[in-house]
């Protein structure tokens, strides 16, 4: 007789911090996960469980997986010393770039390998910790994922873990579709539809968003405004940015109003000189916003030929690709539908379901 499939456990320390994009994607893939599981026979659900702090930041709705607080959860002392032995008998579920170096039968998503590059703005305890870190938490999982086959491959070459143990799990956008717009955001920050385009802002080198910032302090934008999502004015400047006048600094927004933003935009911009995904173009393109991005990181493998290209030195070339979207409306008409089918491949749907069947596959032995 075959011994009964082990329990898959959630590592949840995450729930302790902020909510950014690495750990918006965990939680999407522990929900996805857990509804897909809810829609089996009780009989064939496989016993799921959710280590996650007494002191969190939020907490997911779940139906087939047990929550169990852990009160060290929040910190790295219960990560690699504690969890592995709440976690012994389990299959151990890391999806936010870390997990504990004594265990061996755990899943680990590595979402890109940033820190390995000059310009990644990651403090030095950070970059180094990750330096030395990563390919040991690889070593000791049965199991690597990440985003991209442009990831996979930095992984590979930067010697954190070879290419052959590594699977790719595509990132999901359609959470996107799930709080209609909000269009009172325009009036909150004085735009209007069709004279503005959408950047996410960010003091991190590698993000490149200083070059749109010289792309619309030219003549040739300056009746179109730039509206910076997220970080802020301030946190630009002090970073030795300077912001045009006509850039519109949001703040941190809800999906409610994200949603709209991109739906009224001239386009959606990523000069990134690298990305191991990025969500935003394919956000973006999914509502009929067409995007330009740099030819960089991931994203040809991800937008291909729906996406607008323009170098990442070349503020020149960002004002061409705005203002052809802004006047030519066949050019526009064919980027939206282009656009709209590509960003359809990317589901959350889809991705529960790759990253379920890697869990049974290791529950089962």
């Amino acid at each position: 007789m075959s011994p009964p499939p082990r329990a898959i456990a959630f590592n949840g320390k995450f729930y302790s911090g902020g909510l950014n994009g690495v750990h918006r994607v965990a939680d999407r893939l522990i929900r996805e996960v857990d509804r897909q599981v809810s829609d089996l026979p009780v009989s064939e659900r496989p016993p799921m469980r959710l280590l996650l702090p007494r002191k969190r930041s939020w907490t997911p709705t779940l139906q087939a997986t047990l929550l169990d607080e852990q009160r060290l959860g929040h910190t790295q002392i219960w990560e690699q010393g504690i969890l592995p032995g709440e976690a012994k008998h389990d299959v151990l579920v890391n999806l936010c770039n870390l997990a504990p170096l004594r265990h061996h039968r755990q899943l680990l998503l590595l979402h890109d390998a940033q820190y390995r590059f000059r310009d990644c703005s990651y403090p030095f305890r950070e970059r180094w910790g990750h330096r030395l870190l990563a390919p040991r938490m690889a070593g000791r999982s049965a199991r690597v994922l990440t985003v991209s086959q442009y990831s996979r491959q930095i992984l590979d070459l930067t010697g954190v873990v070879e290419r052959h143990r590594i699977a790719i799990l595509h990132n999901g956008a359609d959470h996107i579709l799930d709080l209609e717009p909000n269009r009172d955001v325009f009036e909150e920050m004085g735009v209007t539809a069709n004279e503005y385009v959408v950047l996410f802002g960010s003091t991190k080198r590698y993000k490149n968003v200083e070059l749109l910032f010289d792309a619309f302090k030219r003549p040739e934008l300056a009746g179109t405004s730039l509206v910076v999502i997220g970080t802020g004015r301030v946190a630009h400047e002090r970073a030795g940015m300077t912001p045009p006048a006509n850039a519109i600094f949001t703040g941190v927004i809800d999906d409610g109003k994200l949603r709209a933003l991109y739906e009224g935009a001239i386009c959606v911009c990523l000069p990134s000189r690298t990305e191991g995904f990025g969500l935003p173009p394919v956000e973006a393109m999914l509502l009929g916003c067409p995007a330009i991005v740099a030819p960089a990181g991931a994203m040809p493998e991800i937008c291909r030929d729906a996406a607008t290209y323009a170098d990442v030195d070349e503020p020149g070339e960002w004002i061409a690709a705005i203002l052809a979207l802004k006047q030519d409306l066949a050019l526009r008409a064919r980027k939206i539908a282009d656009g709209r089918a590509r960003a359809a491949d990317f589901t959350w749907r889809r991705a529960g379901e790759r990253l379920l069947g890697e869990l049974l596959t290791l529950a089962n032995g």
